[in-house]
């Protein structure tokens, strides 16, 4: 890469249900545009990573910690989007020495709206019911079929369904979930709320970047991004959904390599 080593990396966290594979192509162009690392990290019970029975952000926090510790990593520029967004935040307030810039996509350090909830949970037991109808001897595009059909009761946008269907791999007993759908789903209380981290604020330069066609960040939750950020902007990029990066990545990576490559 043509990545300048005296910048500090930036660390991408995904979202719920999401991988680090989601992130491939924008972290490239990231680090074009900026000219510093990127890494894109699963968190656990995603991806690759390990399947563990607890699940909250302060665990998801130490789990970065560990990972810059391991790479020798002194300080990051953090992106994290939806759940990884709030593990961002929950990181960035509680060890701001580590984070250089913090940039969080479509997500506010507020409750989660309470359709939220109810639609992961909705995602979660559509795709442990879809497993049963998936026989072993399918080979993976009439599984991914088949999968797509089961889901399709119940997750109506197909963008959604693509998006929870590369989760799907073939393992030694057959068709699996990457993602951990039972603790997730025994977990959804803690991914939906912030650890209350009262009196913490980070300091450092903050963008948030939101969907215009999103319910997740709204005017209301300002105040309480400015209160924990006080060195934030919000900016709202129009036409884009929830999966703000995926809508619209050439406005995205515009918005925010104009912010990292701010002179400061």
């Amino acid at each position: 890469t043509n990545a300048d080593p005296s910048k500090p990396p930036i660390i991408i966290l995904h979202g719920l249900l999401g991988s680090k594979t989601n992130w491939r192509s924008l972290s490239k162009s990231l680090t074009n545009a900026v000219r510093c690392n990127a890494f894109a990290l699963d968190a656990r019970n995603h991806g690759e990573s390990p399947h563990t029975e607890n699940m909250d952000y302060m665990l998801m926090a130490s789990d970065l910690e560990l990972f810059m510790k391991e790479r020798n990593i002194r300080n990051t520029i953090l992106l994290g989007h939806s759940m990884g967004g709030r593990t961002a935040m929950t990181f960035a307030m509680t060890r701001p020495s580590l984070v250089d810039r913090l940039i969080i996509v479509d997500v506010a350090p507020t409750y989660m709206p309470h359709t939220v909830n109810e639609e992961a949970s909705s995602y979660l037991r559509s795709m442990q019911a879809a497993l049963p109808h998936l026989r072993p001897d399918m080979d993976v595009n009439d599984a991914r079929r088949e999968a797509d059909k089961q889901l399709s009761t119940v997750v109506l946008d197909k963008g959604v369904r693509q998006f929870l269907l590369m989760n799907l791999y073939k393992g030694k007993n057959g068709y699996e979930w990457l993602a951990n759908t039972a603790s997730l789903l025994h977990n959804l209380h803690h991914i939906s709320k912030m650890a209350p981290l009262k009196g913490l604020t980070y300091q450092g330069e903050t963008l948030f970047v939101c969907g215009g066609n999103s319910r997740y960040v709204r005017k209301e939750h300002h105040p309480a991004i400015k209160d924990c950020f006080p060195n934030s902007e919000i900016v709202y990029i129009s036409g884009a959904g929830h999966w703000v990066h995926a809508d619209k990545p050439a406005e995205f990576l515009s918005v925010v390599t104009q912010f990292l490559n701010r002179p400061r």
